[in-house]
């Protein structure tokens, strides 16, 4: 009895520990898949963290260029427009000696860490001043003489849309004769026609036309809306010389002023229009409209680097007739 009890405790426990193994199995089963799913988990969630943190640092980046951007821009504006006066001068002064014309502006480049800035400083008032012309000839007159100056490529974007009626001053001042101080105070009241190039160009239309996205620096090369309203004829183009002459004599008469200048680069204003303009209303007329010096300057920056959108900016610096200095800034 004694063996056949041993026997059955002997199978008992074989047979519990194969129940035990059955159990076991189960159980490591869910243990491995829930190992592996916290695992997947934990990459998951890792993996978005790794993608976050290099967009935030992509973007930080950027906005560390952008802020070089702004920050180098309106450096060079201020120190460069602050001298624009000094560095035209001395550019003049170097031409003269090498025989060269003086342009109305100077093109450069300047590269600061990863940022470069294309920089183009102006002489406003060595360009054909729209708001002049505008109030002595109108407006269709006005169109064609941007057409002369700038090129037939404007042409098609050329849409004047102006704040005022023009004055008509030429209009006036031949029918009626008016003195030196009342031609100086109709020059002074004349109002801005054109503030922006928006009211001048179809700047949608002007980029479609042109490759560059500097198709609206490079067509206003020699016109402006911001100069003092007299052309600077020692620094201005043959073309937009022209323009602003015919406005007051011939254009044959205008062609010879200009001939004469140019073979006597030297030479006063009043000397020229004396030589060449017999009719002294018209040497007055003239001398309102024509200089020799410039007070208003403008400079174009075009920030770009590798990654990030460009910075482009244009600000324009005027001084009034009482010397006080006011800035216009354009972001593009």
């Amino acid at each position: 009895m004694k063996i056949k009890s041993g026997s059955n405790n002997a199978s008992m426990m074989i047979q519990a520990n194969r129940h035990l193994r059955h159990k076991r199995k189960p159980r490591s089963g869910y243990v491995l898949m829930t190992v592996i799913a916290v695992s997947i988990l934990v990459i998951t969630c890792l993996s978005l963290l790794a993608r976050q943190s290099l967009r935030m640092g992509l973007k930080a980046a950027d906005q560390e260029r952008m802020l070089q951007k702004r920050w180098g821009s309106l450096s060079l504006q201020r120190t460069l427009l602050a001298n624009a006066e000094r560095i035209f001068e001395r550019l003049e002064e170097e031409n003269e000696r090498q025989g060269n014309d003086t342009t109305p502006v100077i093109r450069s480049k300047l590269v600061l860490g990863e940022v470069t800035f294309d920089l183009l400083l102006a002489d406003e008032d060595a360009k054909l001043p729209l708001n002049t012309l505008y109030h002595h000839v109108g407006l269709k007159k006005t169109e064609d003489s941007i057409s002369r100056v700038a090129g037939s490529n404007v042409t098609l974007a050329t849409r004047l849309i102006p704040a005022v009626e023009p004055m008509q001053i030429s209009r006036e001042k031949k029918r009626v004769s008016v003195s030196d101080d009342e031609e100086n105070e109709i020059a002074e009241d004349v109002p801005d026609a054109f503030r922006s190039w928006g009211e001048v160009f179809d700047l949608t239309t002007l980029g479609k036309r042109a490759e560059s996205q500097t198709s609206l620096q490079s067509s206003t090369t020699n016109l402006t809306c911001w100069g003092s309203g007299q052309l600077n004829f020692r620094r201005a183009s043959d073309e937009a010389i022209l323009a602003l002459a015919s406005v007051v004599v011939q254009d044959g008469k205008a062609r010879r002023v200009l001939q004469r200048y140019r073979a006597s680069p030297t030479a006063s204003l009043s000397t020229l229009l004396l030589s060449e303009v017999s009719d002294q209303q018209k040497q007055r007329q003239l001398q309102t409209i024509f200089s020799e010096t410039s007070t208003n300057f403008s400079i174009w920056i075009d920030a770009h680097s590798r990654s990030g959108p460009p910075l482009r900016t244009f600000t324009v610096m005027k001084r009034d007739p009482d010397g006080v200095v006011q800035h216009q800034r354009f972001s593009l």
